[in-house]
């Protein structure tokens, strides 16, 4: 028997807006979207058809990028006007064959196969989310084997919501439990679930942009057209990269990040050397927009996060005024620049080492042509990277970082460098700064108090005293 697969990804989602970056069918669990989970716990199903309407742009972009060969996508014009007019709008030719329905919000590990029209029952957390039939809660997945009289009913009905009223018309009509099922539907429930699954992605989660590990490749997303320049041979990236409006992806590395010992030593030994090399052409730039203005611009997205960034803080004993510092600064210091070849986000975090080959992933090298903000974001990466920043604690008004015995060792050989004893005032300044800038782009806003705290306090130190950052 020929089965297929609906998945309706057409309607905008209102219950779970304030924790969606792109579309609920996106959010990622674990490693991969919710999409991906879906399409996972069903075997045997010959097309995937996908709904497209809410920002239909990223679903495509999304699951293209993942490597699905069987799905065929949908438009649906009139998308705001509910889940039962949308499902009329459907062509007749996805009810040519028996066919599972699945709603792009929850999923099963394993949803069974049966041969007769069905829908399945969940036992949630919180029943009060959900649409039930008598005592049992309907969990947005059916199996529809009589699909020419489903399409039949469904073209005559004048429900709204609902896909069960309409099924519910069919005969031979049966419930089955599922024995797993996760939603992210609604708040409390997409909380369960996260917590409920292991997330091995070690990246720092974003307002704008997610990534995902799917079939052995990385994809990620932005709200914006992403500036990740891939064809950079001062940092090779692995390849092919596949590029869209939205987002790119390309084939997964397994390897090792923030690498430690002489691994680490003959890493930074290769940097210097092109660093060094641009330093002795020294053809300079002025970079006032990629310094000065973006931490301007991202001051004024932590002050409209919270008031209290404008005015005096309290860190570590000191009242330090944010406004205050950065219209006293030099802003020369860091303005500038030299020029030469640059990743352009270059941390521990995007460089990995596989099979004692260098990978370098997720470059801003279109945007970025100073070598300093790569030795800078270099630099701050050894303090902070997604492996250590939970060593960041504030209590009491008071921001430490306690640093691994490695992290320190790594510091040390950095701060024992040419680079570093020739332009250590500029590079103190410079990370204390890029500190602050990475502070409002977080989704955690825990974390980018912490960010922002020990940046500013940082750059106080740094401008008082020409030395370390104190740590």
């Amino acid at each position: 028997m020929i089965r297929n697969l609906l998945i309706p990804c057409s309607g905008p989602g209102t219950r779970s807006s304030g924790y969606t970056k792109f579309h609920k069918a996106l959010i990622r669990v674990g490693n991969k979207a919710v999409i991906d989970h879906i399409i996972d716990s069903y075997t045997n199903i010959d097309t995937i058809y996908v709904m497209l309407g809410y920002n239909s742009e990223y679903i495509r972009d999304y699951l293209e990028h993942s490597g699905y060969s069987n799905i065929e996508y949908i438009n649906i014009a009139n998308w705001s006007e509910g889940q039962i007019p949308s499902f009329q709008q459907l062509p007749k030719h996805v009810f040519d064959s028996p066919i599972y329905y699945n709603a792009c919000d929850n999923w099963s590990l394993n949803v069974p196969e049966v041969n007769t029209n069905t829908f399945f029952t969940c036992t949630p957390r919180n029943a009060s989310h959900y649409d039930t039939d008598g005592d049992l809660i309907y969990g947005g997945i059916s199996f529809i084997k009589d699909a020419d009289d489903y399409y039949r009913l469904l073209q005559s009905s004048t429900h709204n919501r609902n896909d069960l009223l309409v099924m519910k018309e069919l005969d031979n009509l049966q419930h089955c439990p599922l024995d797993t099922w996760y939603d992210v539907g609604n708040r409390d429930s997409y909380q369960e679930t996260v917590n409920d699954w292991e997330d091995p992605i070690s990246v720092l989660d974003k307002v704008n942009q997610e990534v995902y590990f799917v079939n052995n490749r990385v994809v990620k997303l932005w709200d914006t057209k992403p500036d990740i320049q891939t064809d950079n041979i001062a940092f090779p990236h692995p390849g092919p990269v596949i590029h869209s409006k939205n987002g790119l992806s390309y084939p997964k590395v397994d390897g090792v990040v923030n690498v430690m010992g002489t691994v680490f030593e003959d890493l930074f030994d290769s940097l210097e050397n092109l660093w060094s090399h641009c330093l002795a052409n020294n053809v300079s730039a002025n970079n006032k927009s990629l310094w000065q203005d973006k931490t301007w611009q991202r001051f004024t997205q932590m002050c409209e996060i919270d008031e209290k960034y404008s005015d005096n803080i309290s860190v570590n004993g000191l009242e330090i005024d944010s406004t205050s510092i950065f219209e006293r600064m030099d802003w020369n210091i860091l303005n500038n620049g030299v020029t030469g070849p640059c990743h352009g986000d270059l941390t521990m975090d995007n460089i990995i080492m596989s099979d004692d080959q260098i990978h370098y992933i997720d470059h801003r090298a279109g945007c970025v042509t100073d070598i300093f903000y790569d030795i800078s974001k270099f630099y701050l990466s050894l303090f902070l990277n997604c492996q250590n920043l939970s060593n960041l604690e504030f209590n009491d008004n008071t921001i430490t970082l306690n640093l691994t015995v490695g992290s320190k060792k790594r510091i040390e050989y950095f701060r024992k460098s040419y680079i570093y004893q020739t332009y250590k005032d500029k590079l103190e300044v410079s990370i204390a700064v890029l500190c602050l800038c990475m502070a409002p782009l977080n989704v955690d806003k825990v974390l980018n108090n912490k960010l922002w705290l020990f940046g500013i306090l940082s750059l106080h130190n740094a401008l008082q005293s020409n030395t370390e950052i104190k740590t």
